[in-house]
C-alpha cells in the first residue's frame, strides 16, 4: 500500500484542524497546508493558546513543518489604528 503526498497532507490538515478546534474553543485559528507545512493563522486569546496550537500542529506534522502566523488578541489592541 502506498500513500500519495496529497492524501497525507489532507489527513494532517484534518487532524490539526480537529485537534485545535477541540482544544482551543475560544480561538479563531485558520489551519492550512502549504506544501508539507502547516500554516496557523488567526487570533488566539493569549500566549498559552498560541503554545497549545503550535504544540498540537508539531505533534501531527513535526515541529519543522509548523509556521505560526497567529496574533494575540491583546496584541491587536496595540496595533489597531486610532479612531
Amino acid at each position: 500500500m502506498s500513500f500519495e503526498p496529497e492524501s497525507l497532507a489532507h489527513d494532517q490538515l484534518a487532524s490539526v484542524q480537529a485537534a485545535v478546534s477541540m482544544e482551543l474553543e475560544s480561538s479563531s485559528i485558520s489551519v492550512r497546508m502549504v506544501g508539507r507545512s502547516v500554516l496557523l493563522e488567526g487570533y488566539v486569546a493569549d500566549y498559552g493558546d498560541r503554545e497549545k496550537a503550535t504544540a498540537i500542529a508539531a505533534l501531527i506534522a513535526g515541529p519543522e513543518n509548523v509556521n505560526d502566523r497567529m496574533r494575540d488578541r491583546d496584541e491587536m489592541a496595540y496595533t489597531s489604528p486610532a479612531q
